[in-house]
């Protein structure tokens, strides 16, 4: 009888336990569907609720001992100059502590080889943040060769005297181990650098993503073989807004101290290099879509206007870590986030100059028009993209432009500068 008692009361606890955890994946569903909604154009909410039930089935999974969380691997790949150092730095920190409120560590894995490399090579990345933050990034820099003599430029695969260590297919299955060893210890992984935003390049693109997919768990060679499949994929790309002030960024980081920021876009079409597909959020997100990966669009404009902080959205809404509505962690209700990385430089693009690049970058969006219904696209927070949906149907039947005309258009608004008109 005093046995029956307790069976009873554990049950009871149980059924409370499940329906609670039931409960939040049913707010954090409504909160993200009215976000959806408030867009003026079809995001496919189906999509949406399916992407809640994940979060569901995961957080219930950890109510109950007996049932297995769904493991995922989220590729957060910028784009450049969107909070990414932030970003990384601060689920860095979270995903490595253990004690911390989050709760993070106990089902994702920021899988850096660190360990696994000779530290004589590492040893000149000279970052702030720890070293296995650098890591992910020369991974991703690797991919993009395939002739062993121009990874020269990639440190950690060189000595400073440059003598090579490693080939690009040793270096890569150095990653590929780590990768699966999280994996297959039950572990999600968190995957994050905004040089994968190369998979929107058209050249090199393809192959990176594919080479990017080759590496994960499941197609994975090693022992013992891996569960999983390409649809536990989600890409997280950023999109940032005014969109002016995106590719200033992006002076900032590459040349601010070489070249004036007009300089700079004057001469746009003269440099070989210039990265157009960090510009590009809505190509980069097309590109994984394309290759039928999920994906989540998150509109920084719009998480500004809630107040959020963008590290925070990605732990709470897209790893689903014990949070606030007001995305702050239960246990940790003031701790702010890291935010690193911030440049600023005066130049002499006027305001209204600025202003006609967000037009001709915008405009160019409209190509994207379509895809912002993809049924495998979740978008959060949108808010600059709702604007950008009005202005695109607003234009009607007006021919679209690519990318080359685009830079075209740019290097036209700064000339007029130069020139004094």
């Amino acid at each position: 009888m005093h046995h029956s008692k307790w069976t009873s009361l554990l049950f009871a606890l149980v059924v409370i336990l499940i329906v609670d955890n039931v409960h939040r994946a049913t707010m954090w569903e409504s909160e993200i569907l009215n976000k959806a909604t408030s867009m003026k154009y079809n995001c496919a909410p189906s999509n949406i609720v399916s992407m809640a039930a994940t979060y569901a089935v995961n957080q219930t999974a950890k109510s109950d001992p007996m049932a297995k969380p769904k493991q995922n691997v989220v590729l957060l790949v910028g784009p450049h100059k969107t909070g990414s150092t932030s970003i990384q730095a601060n689920l860095f920190n979270w995903l490595h502590d253990h004690t911390h409120p989050s709760k993070l560590s106990q089902s994702w894995a920021w899988p850096s080889p660190f360990e696994g490399l000779l530290d004589a090579e590492c040893n000149d990345i000279s970052y702030e943040q720890p070293k296995e933050l650098a890591i992910i990034y020369r991974w991703a820099n690797a991919m993009k060769w395939d002739n062993d003599k121009e990874t020269i430029v990639i440190k950690c695969m060189v000595f400073p005297n440059g003598t090579q260590i490693y080939s690009v297919n040793q270096y890569l299955a150095i990653y590929e181990k780590e990768f699966h060893r999280q994996w297959v210890n039950g572990r999600g992984l968190v995957i994050a650098s905004e040089a994968l935003d190369i998979i929107g390049e058209s050249k090199k693109g393809p192959r990176v993503f594919k080479r990017v997919v080759a590496q994960l768990p499941w197609h994975s060679n090693t022992v013992p073989a891996a569960d999983g499949s390409d649809s536990d994929i989600t890409a997280v790309v950023a999109y940032r807004s005014p969109r002016s002030k995106h590719l200033e960024s992006l002076w900032h980081q590459c040349c601010m101290d070489k070249e004036s920021f007009e300089h700079y876009l004057i001469h746009l079409n003269d440099r070989s290099w210039f990265p157009t597909h960090s510009l590009d959020s809505l190509n980069l997100a097309n590109q994984f879509l394309k290759e039928g990966i999920k994906t989540l669009l998150i509109d920084l404009a719009g998480v500004l206007v809630e107040g959020y902080d963008v590290s925070n959205v990605i732990a709470c809404d897209v790893l689903g870590a014990a949070c606030t509505t007001e995305k702050r962690f239960m246990g940790a209700l003031d701790e702010k986030p890291i935010i690193a990385n911030a440049k600023n430089k005066n130049h002499t693009i006027t305001l209204e100059q600025m202003q006609q690049i967000d037009e001709v970058i915008e405009e160019y969006e409209c190509n994207f028009l379509t895809m912002l219904g993809h049924r495998s696209l979740t978008i959060l927070y949108p808010s600059a993209l709702d604007k950008l949906v009005e202005k695109c149907e607003g234009l009607g039947d007006r021919d679209l432009f690519g990318v080359e005309a685009l830079k075209g258009k740019i290097v036209k608004i700064a000339k007029k500068s130069a020139s004094g008109s």
